[in-house]
């Protein structure tokens, strides 16, 4: 039905729509059905089939289930055994690698296993050791710092020894450099500049290893050179006296940059303390450290280095603990090695080079081979697994063993080569320690004068100058000179006259190409040690003239015998086949400078043994006592006897002529030098010998010659000096001869000094170095300044200025300025000033006086050098300045440095005075009238005379005084003056003129005064116009006449001789002596200066520790505590102090006057002298009152003895710190001198140690015993009046000098203030006459008795009997006091004329017997115009005495000048008078006073020994 559809239907009807789908539906399902009913038969049938042949298959799976696992097993079976066979081939390929690699590595390391066990040997001794090391170590960088190499090895020779001794191990052979550092290491820094001595290489462990930061005592720079090379670009260089120096210091620290600190004085500036002290601060994770108020962070990369370039700094405790102090001075042995190296790079340049690559080579293969076995460690080390699968070790290894061997054997071959090279190099050494010898020589005259500064780079470069032979020889002119940017020229201004020296010739500035000329210089045999020598020569020759150009005259012979000396102590250390000077021990070097204080160390029984007698002498000595036998004459010439007790005691007497401090230096010289044994023994049987030479004006020749005794050809008259035989002294060595000048004749010294250097090194080496500003000029550079180096009285000025205008025709270029307080702005203005302009000079005077603006001189001075600083070439710096140690001393080694001195001599002096322009204008002029030239002429004189005096010393001058030119050009125009205003001479207003205002001006002793008045009363005198007048007594110096021209004048003066004779400065030949004697004293104590200090004894092993306890205990063996203990010595305790406490008590108790007569003084005056009771007048003394303070200062300075002792003795033991004070009284015992602590509480006093200490328990025995005296007197009074009471007396006393209550004679030496017991004595006397005490004086008494004659007073040397003199004999004066124990110094008293007379011989001093001191009243008068001429500086006074006058009126009197020592020189004192001045004695003198006053004659207290 086509009709029969739902949407057809639908639009009829809905429901019937829904009844059509439905019916359709059923259609469909009916057809469907019908088609699906066959299949699903189909199906339930394909189903059981199916089921029916899944069971089959599920037998067959099961089948096939079961040969598949079988087949499983099979294949495992089979992939079990392919695996097994790649296994076993992986494994053979494996084995096959491994047995190849263990094949390598056994043949890699075979030769490693036996360094390697060597090293673990080596690692098992060092660890046995290793407390040991460490500990040695430690303190070796905690304490060893500041010493010198040979202290340090000393030390740890010690703490090795100790170790040892308190069983603590330490590695056999220690030393710190291999015990903290390995070889490469040192190799390193010895490649970035660090010398390579053993010294140097243990101050780079301190810096590395030191805790705290170091300070390097670094004078010659080489500490700098290091770090600058070590640290490179990253270091930051500040100085310590640049005032920002903390910025660079600060951002440093940030940055963690290394900063090196230059300049560093003894006192380190507070703001360094937090960096030297670490103190950091750890917050939120960082180190910040505080620097001021600012809080920075602290970078551990930040290092500091500290150097000072002062050569001997002295650093306190404080600042020692903050810092690491090294030593980096140079050492001989360093600067010989890099001086071999100039030598043989000029030499053999060829070889040097070959030695630097070949060291460099080593140094590299070294430093490879150990990059090597630090990687085949490693990779040993970090390797995982089997050692044989690592491919990469094996490779390494292997490449390392070839590397190995081929570096083993360069090194091999290279240590080879360099043993043919350094048996080359060993040649050259001589020149080498030569150089360091006199580099060293030159380093020590900084010591004698700060101004003498010689840097290390400046004296490298004149080596090598001064050691090419080739160029040199070519030259006849003096030393050439290094680069000009480090030669120092010096020399002193020479007067025109001597400025055509052949000698002055100009100097080459370059040296001289080597390589061309080495070629043709010897290597060996004959030729080539000719060749040394003549290098050697050539060296030493110029670095003499050079250097000698630049000292004072007073330092040019020193230099000389410094530059001899330390050649030949050079020698006795070296086998040269070039020395030809001869060797000096440092046992015979000591022996000369310091024998006296080994003499008087010597033990008792070596001087015995060495004491020249004889041992029948000896016994005859002991066997002859009181028998006045015939022979007692001849044992007492040379043995003396003393008994002691039972103990008969022989000792040998030396002639006269030698002191007993020399005969102990001779005994010293016989038992310790065998060129000297038995001198003892010669002096005393040969006194022929000796006589002669004591007597020889030239010893030194003397000797040189044998002597020829006649004495020899007698048959009968020879003695036992025949059988001794003469003593050889021709056979001495030049320094044996030497040494025993300098101890039996030292007034000799000097000249025998310049007769040794000239006999050893020749009269070249005596010159002295002179030449003038023309030459000076023409070497010098705007770059280097000229420095004048004065002397007082001296000024270059007018020198300078003749030269400028000699140079440019005018002064106008030359901008002065004299630097003191607030000149130096201006100075450094005239310095800028004068780079603008061109051709200017600027000359800055007296730099001392300006010590603030040196630091800012040198900085400009510095800038000079600097590259690229624009300085105009025609600019010139002068300087001029005295010595001082504020002048820099970078200036003084760059520059040119100049001694200007005055002239020395009389000759030189009036040679002076007559060639000046201004002489020759006043000479001429007539205007003066006819006396001028004459008067002109004695005034010349009359300055050469008192400028030259002062070389006497004391007796010239109490006080060395500096006249100048000026003094002199003032009086010459003052003369000029009053001549051409008055037709007379005006005597008396010249007197004046020239003597109180022109000269005396700078005179301010009395005494000198006095003597100045005398000497120009000589030239200022109406006999002076007499032509037969003579200034001396050898009419050789007298007045020219008026005819003469000035011409004439001048070859007067230059026929005059050089050397002065004394008779015309009125002194004699003992002057003379003594002046040569300060010159040989001089000489020695310079010497000193430059020496270490004692360090070693006589054969008896004792340190200076144990000597200086053994002399402190023999000090506080002879001397108390206090005056009181004296005579505690035999009571026991308890008696003792019952004793001390009586004898206080009625010495206390006994006086109680004073030096004033005080509200007494009425009362006094009222009451007669017979009315005064006894006990009234001594309680009144005023010596009572002076003997309790001396007891008082006594006591004092015994406490000040004892505790500084009892403190030194604590310090040598290392119980408290040796301090300053107590270091200078270590060295000063060990030397014998008294030290500054004790002398600052003691008296005046000249003396040594040993003569000091019995000198003061004499003085101590003196007051005591006074002391004594006074107490038992009063003790005395108090029982006779307690016995007068009770009517009964006491028994006499047998020892009547006992009951004296002072000393019969005083010794006037035992006070400590002589002048306060003078005044003292005219206290009682004021008192007892009631007068006062300012009109009295003294009258003085010569009180000679039977035992003062000509030669006993002669014999200083015999020791006074104190307590004999003064408390024993006859009853003391009733009005004064008796004095004794005084010396003349200049003349002697002759007990048989009763008054002065000339010194004997020899004999300078003399005793004086006993002198009266009377008090007398004085009335001023005024001068008689006939004595107006003769003018004294004292009040004329007219003495009036209770007492009889003196039998000498009529005799002329001299005013003799009583001293409390023989330096006479003191600090002035409210009086006008020295400290050292005690009165004026008045002596009879048969001669005019003037004689005595121009000789210098004087009273002393005591003598220097």
């Amino acid at each position: 039905m086509p009709d029969f559809v739902p949407e057809k239907v639908g639009q009829v009807s809905v429901a019937c729509k829904s009844l059509c789908l439905w019916v359709l539906a059923l259609e469909h399902y009916h057809d469907v059905y019908k088609m699906v009913k066959p299949k699903q038969k189909t199906v339930d049938e394909a189903k059981e089939a199916l089921k029916m042949a899944q069971e089959n298959l599920q037998e067959k799976q099961a089948s096939l289930a079961k040969i598949q696992d079988h087949l499983q097993v099979l294949q495992q079976q089979y992939n079990d055994s392919v695996a097994q066979r790649e296994a076993l081939r992986e494994r053979k390929v494996l084995t096959t690698l491994r047995l190849k690699r263990a094949s390598i590595l056994i043949t890699a390391l075979a030769d490693e296993k036996i360094r390697w066990a060597d090293s673990m040997e080596e690692l098992e001794g060092k660890l046995l050791g290793i407390v040991g090391d460490t500990l040695v170590s430690a303190g070796s960088i905690a304490y060893l710092g500041p010493f010198t190499a040979p202290y340090r090895r000393d030390m740890v020779a010690r703490w090795v020894e100790w170790c040892h001794l308190s069983q603590i191990p330490v590695s056999e052979n220690y030393t710190i450099i291999k015990a903290m550092v390995d070889p490469n290491t040192v190799r390193k820094w010895q490649s970035e500049g660090l010398p390579q001595d053993n010294h140097s290489t243990e101050n780079a462990v301190f810096v590395k290893k030191g805790h705290h930061w170091p300070l390097m005592i670094d004078p010659q720079g080489q500490a700098v050179k290091w770090i600058t090379e070590m640290e490179g670009a990253a270091l930051k260089v500040v100085q310590a006296d640049d005032p920002n120096y903390m910025r660079t210091m600060e951002r440093a620290i940030r940055i963690g940059e290394p900063v090196l600190l230059q300049n560093v004085t003894e006192h380190l500036d507070p703001a360094l303390n937090p960096i030297l002290l670490k103190e950091l601060i750890h917050r939120g994770g960082q180190d910040l450290i505080k620097i001021g108020d600012t809080e920075i962070e602290f970078n551990e990369n930040f290092r500091l280095y500290m150097t000072s370039n002062m050569p001997n700094p002295h650093y306190l405790p404080a600042v020692c603990i903050k810092v690491t102090v090294i030593n980096f001075t140079v050492t001989f042995e360093g600067l010989q090695d890099q001086l071999l190296s100039f030598v043989v790079k000029q030499e053999r340049p060829v070889l040097e080079q070959q030695r630097g690559e070949l060291l460099e080579s080593i140094a590299r293969d070294v430093t490879q081979l150990r990059e090597f076995e630090d990687k085949s460690l490693s990779l040993l080390q970090k390797s995982e697994g089997h050692i044989l699968d690592d491919q990469d070790l094996v490779e390494t290894l292997q490449t390392s063993k070839k590397m190995s061997e081929e570096i083993l054997h360069r090194v091999e071959e290279s240590e080879v080569t360099q043993k043919k090279i350094e048996i080359a190099r060993q040649k050259y050494l001589p020149v080498a320690t030569r150089g360091a010898v006199l580099y060293f020589v030159l380093a020590d005259l900084a010591y004698i004068d700060v101004m003498y500064q010689f840097s290390l780079p400046w004296f490298q470069g004149m080596f090598s100058t001064c050691i090419d032979v080739t160029s040199s020889l070519s030259e006849s002119s003096s030393p050439i000179r290094p680069s000009s940017s480090s030669r120092p020229l010096s020399g002193r201004i020479r007067p025109p006259s001597s400025r055509n020296s052949p000698e002055l010739q100009s100097r080459a500035s370059t040296p001289s190409q080597h390589s061309t000329a080495s070629a043709t210089r010897p290597q060996s045999g004959t030729d080539f040690y000719t060749h040394l020598k003549k290098m050697i020569d050539n060296l030493t020759e110029s670095i003499y003239k050079v250097v000698s150009k630049g000292l004072f005259a007073a330092h040019q012979l020193v230099f000389s015998f410094m530059l001899c000396t330390s050649i030949m102590r050079s020698n006795s250390n070296t086998v040269d086949k070039t020395a030809e000077l001869g060797v000096i021990t440092s046992l015979e070097w000591k022996a000369f400078l310091q024998g006296h204080v080994f003499a008087s160390m010597m033990d008792p029984e070596t001087e015995a043994k060495h004491d020249g007698l004889t041992a029948m002498q000896r016994l005859e000595a002991s066997a002859g006592i009181g028998t006045g036998s015939a022979s007692s004459s001849r044992k007492s010439s040379a043995s003396s006897i003393r008994t002691t007790g039972s103990t008969i005691i022989v000792k040998s007497t030396p002639p006269k002529w030698i002191t007993e401090s020399s005969w102990k230096q001779c005994q010293y010289l016989s038992a310790s030098i065998d060129a000297f044994s038995s001198l003892c023994m010669y002096i005393l049987q040969n006194r022929d010998q000796w006589s002669a030479f004591a007597k020889s004006g030239n010893v030194y020749q003397t000797m040189s010659t044998k002597y020829d005794s006649a004495e020899e050809t007698k048959g009968d008259s020879a003695s036992e000096s025949s059988k001794l035989g003469i003593f050889k002294w021709e056979k001495l060595g030049p320094f044996h001869k030497i040494l025993l000048i300098k101890i039996l004749r030292p007034e000799q010294l000097t000249s025998a000094v310049r007769l040794f250097v000239e006999e050893l090194m020749g009269a070249k080496f005596l010159s002295t170095g002179s030449f003038d500003l023309k030459e000076i000029f023409a070497e010098s550079s705007a770059k280097h300044p000229l420095i004048f180096l004065l002397s007082p009285g001296v000024d270059p000025t007018a020198e300078l200025m003749r030269f400028a205008k000699e140079t440019r025709g005018s002064t106008l270029h030359v901008d002065m300025i004299s630097l003191g307080r607030g000149q130096g702005p201006k100075a450094e203005e005239l310095i800028s000033k004068a780079q603008i302009l061109k051709g200017r000079w600027v000359f800055l005077q007296n730099c001392h006086l300006a010590a603030s603006f040196m630091p800012r001189l040198q900085t400009i001075v510095d800038s000079f050098s600097k590259p690229n600083y624009d300085l105009d070439p025609q600019f010139r710096l002068w300087l001029s300045s005295k010595p001082d140690p504020c002048f820099p001393v970078s200036i003084l080694q760059t520059g040119f440095k100049m001694t200007v001195e005055p002239p020395k001599g009389l000759k030189a002096n009036l040679h002076l005075a007559v060639t000046s322009r201004r002489s020759t204008e006043s000479w001429e002029d007539s205007a003066p009238g006819p006396a001028w030239k004459n008067m002109l002429f004695g005034l010349y004189f009359f300055n050469a005379i008192i400028t030259e005096r002062k070389k006497y010393g004391r007796l010239g001058w109490n006080i060395p005084y500096e006249f100048t030119m000026s003094d002199l050009e003032v009086s010459v125009e003052m003369l000029k003056m009053m001549l051409s205003e008055n037709p007379e001479v005006p005597w008396e207003a010249l007197l004046y003129l020239t003597g109180e205002v022109a000269y005396g001006g700078r005179v301010t002793d009395t005494w000198d005064r006095r003597l100045l008045d005398s000497i120009l009363n000589k030239f200022y005198t109406p006999k002076a116009l007499d032509p037969s007048y003579t200034y001396s007594c050898d009419k050789l110096y007298h007045p020219l006449p008026s005819s003469f021209s000035i011409d004439d004048v001048r070859v007067y003066v230059e026929g005059l001789p050089e050397s002065d004779s004394p008779i015309i400065f009125g002194m004699d030949d003992n002057a003379e002596k003594a002046y040569r004697e300060s010159q040989a004293k001089e000489l020695i104590d310079t010497l000193l200066i430059v020496q270490p200090r004692l360090t070693t004894q006589m054969g008896t092993g004792r340190s200076n520790d144990d000597i200086v306890l053994e002399i402190t205990t023999e000090i506080l063996r002879q001397l108390p505590e206090s005056v009181e203990e004296v005579d505690e010595v035999d009571n026991d305790a308890k008696a003792a102090e019952s004793q001390k406490s009586h004898k206080i008590s009625a010495f206390m108790n006994y006086g109680g006057g004073g030096f004033g007569t005080g509200g007494n003084k009425k009362k006094e005056e009222k009451v007669t002298k017979e009315e005064k009771p006894e006990d009234s007048q001594q309680a009144a003394s005023a010596l009572v009152t002076v003997l309790r303070q001396e007891i008082d200062r006594f006591d004092k300075l015994l406490g000040v003895i004892h505790s500084t002792v009892k403190l030194l003795t604590l310090a040598v033991k290392g119980e408290i710190v040796m301090s300053d004070q107590l270091e200078e009284m270590y060295t000063a015992i060990l030397n014998q001198r008294v030290p500054k602590t004790w002398q600052q509480a003691a008296y005046e006093s000249c003396k040594p140690l040993g003569s000091w200490t019995l000198d003061l328990q004499q003085r101590v025995d003196f007051m005591c015993k006074w002391s004594d005296q006074i107490a038992n007197a009063a003790e005395r009074r108090l029982k006779e009046k307690a016995a007068a009471a009770q009517g009964q007396t006491l028994p006499d006393i047998e020892d009547l000098d006992s009951l004296r209550e002072q000393p019969r004679s005083f010794w006037l030496a035992a006070f400590f203030f002589p002048q306060g017991f003078t005044m003292a004595v005219l206290q009682n006397h004021a008192r007892r006459e009631g007068l006062s005490v300012d009109s009295l004086t003294f009258d003085f008494k010569v009180m000679t008795s039977p035992y003062d004659t000509e030669e006993t007073l002669a014999d200083v040397k015999q020791k006074i009997n104190v307590k004999e003199v003064a408390y024993k004999g006859s009853t003391p004066p009733t009005e004064g006091v008796l004095v004794f124990g005084l010396f003349l110094d200049g003349a002697r008293f002759d007990p048989l004329t009763h008054s002065l007379q000339d010194s004997r011989p020899e004999e300078r001093f003399c005793r004086v017997p006993e002198i009266h001191f009377i008090p007398v009243q004085t009335s001023v008068t005024a001068p008689e115009a006939s004595e107006v001429g003769s003018r004294t500086s004292t009040p004329m006074v007219k003495k009036t005495s209770v007492s009889e006058k003196s039998s000498e009126r009529g005799k002329e009197m001299y005013e003799c000048p009583l001293y409390r020592t023989s330096s006479r020189a003191g600090t002035l004192s409210s009086t006008g008078h020295s400290t050292n001045f005690v009165t004026a004695v008045n002596i009879p003198t048969e001669y005019p006073a003037d004689t005595w006053i121009t000789r210098g004659v004087a009273l002393l207290c005591q003598l220097d020994d």
